[in-house]
């Protein structure tokens, strides 16, 4: 039987609660998860340690001192935010009437390189004014906005 890194942490509630934390709050510290989840530091510490191991969390670089403050792991925070994203326009497509316009598409496009970092600049702008700009009316909607551009790898 293998156990994949999900059963490892479900397998300690405290686990579990620490990443809530890092999730909440961006990073956190053996102390102050701690104080937050009313567990010694030493427990905290120890199973922030195991989700390094893990891979599911990784330190946070360039912190002063003796401080050492964790935070989700670059490709595990990737994984959760593309679950995130298609579980809530999953929930949108479930609950949309006939009426709700559905803009969702994709593309396969080959770029030369340099190109590549071009369309992300220039998407980045355009999204930069909706982002800059104060809502139009008070019926405007929060609404997610998803761009995943990168190189495809032949296998």
């Amino acid at each position: 039987m293998t156990t994949n890194r999900r059963d490892v942490v479900r397998a300690h509630p405290l686990r579990e609660e620490l990443l809530r934390l890092i999730d909440r709050d961006g990073a956190t510290t053996s102390t102050i998860a701690a104080r937050e989840l009313g567990e010694s530091t030493g427990s905290c510490s120890f199973h922030l340690r195991r989700l390094e191991a893990l891979g599911v969390i990784e330190a946070v670089p360039g912190a002063p001192g003796r401080v050492k403050p964790w935070r989700r792991a670059r490709a595990e925070q990737a994984t959760l935010n593309c679950e995130l994203e298609d579980t809530a326009y999953a929930s949108w497509l479930a609950a949309k009437t006939s009426d709700d316009e559905d803009f969702a598409f994709s593309a396969v496009v080959t770029l030369a390189d340099g190109e590549l970092a071009e369309l992300r600049a220039r998407l980045h702008r355009v999204l930069h004014d909706f982002v800059s700009s104060e809502p139009a009316a008070e019926s405007a909607t929060p609404t997610a906005v998803i761009i995943r551009a990168f190189p495809l790898h032949e296998e």
